[in-house]
């Protein structure tokens, strides 16, 4: 993904403080969009890659430099809530979830570091809270920055939204594809059937995970459907090598719940429905 801009003329720079701002950051980048809730309308969409060979506080130093220049993230918004991409987060069943053992909870499959502090949501369509870990550094950034954010891990859009929008009798597959990492889900009936995170270094792995997944629920290729979403596209051997062993590979689509500017570069649409689907989160 390269970087770019796009903004409605509609967006009127006095009127910032009655929109909605999503923010996504992971360490190659930091995407962000505006809603403006009236209109049910995204009039902003931008992305900004980062140096991966930066030392972390160089990385640092980079989002404070492009949070001080960009003029859009030098506005008070309504909401503003904020994706940090980590496959450092877990899940737990609201009948087990209580706040004082979130360290407990997050310390059971994954390690905290000394710096790290713990987020956590309910999710919106099951009972479950998403629990999550973010470098002190990068939150304390943007709180400076945006008094009042609210942070998730993407895990929470990406169930959230597969459950709200695909409420199928079949089984549906989907695999959201980040820089070092896939997440995958199948949902039934409204029901989550399997949320889990695998990291990867070559194409090849991203398929191996996926069709792992296949074999371990005895899916059929042919028939079950599988949902991409994140960083993929037609032209990617990822997507062609997947054609292969399954019948039926889409890509996701935004929510047809909002309307988008006619700005916005709709092939870059599937890339970002994380994004776009965070205002839907409680």
């Amino acid at each position: 993904m390269q970087d770019f801009a796009f903004i409605d003329e509609t967006l009127d720079i006095n009127l910032t403080r009655s929109y909605y701002l999503s923010i996504q950051l992971s360490l190659d980048g930091l995407s962000f969009c505006i809603l403006d809730p009236v209109r049910k309308k995204y009039i902003a969409f931008s992305h900004k890659i980062f140096d991966t060979d930066l030392s972390f506080d160089d990385y640092l130093n980079t989002i404070e430099e492009y949070l001080a220049k960009n003029d859009l993230l030098n506005q008070e918004y309504k909401i503003s809530k904020l994706i940090w991409i980590t496959n450092r987060n877990t899940l737990i069943p609201d009948s087990y979830f209580k706040p004082d053992n979130l360290k407990k909870y997050f310390e059971f499959n994954q390690k905290l570091d000394d710096l790290d502090e713990i987020h956590f949501n309910k999710l919106k369509y099951i009972d479950a809270y998403s629990i999550f870990a973010i470098p002190n550094q990068i939150a304390n950034i943007f709180i400076k920055q945006f008094p009042g954010l609210k942070f998730y891990n993407q895990q929470t859009p990406f169930i959230n939204r597969n459950l709200f929008k695909y409420h199928s009798e079949s089984i549906k597959v989907f695999v959201n594809i980040n820089d070092i990492f896939i997440d995958i889900c199948l949902t039934k009936n409204g029901k989550l059937l399997l949320y889990n995170n695998f990291t990867y270094k070559t194409d090849p792995d991203i398929i191996y995970y996926i069709m792992y997944v296949f074999k371990q629920f005895d899916l059929n290729p042919e028939n079950i459907e599988l949902i991409l979403s994140g960083l993929v596209d037609k032209k990617s051997s990822v997507y062609s090598n997947l054609k292969d062993f399954i019948g039926q590979v889409k890509f996701d689509k935004l929510s047809e719940d909002f309307s988008y500017s006619y700005t916005f570069n709709k092939n870059l649409s599937h890339s970002s429905t994380n994004l776009f689907n965070l205002q839907s989160c409680e």
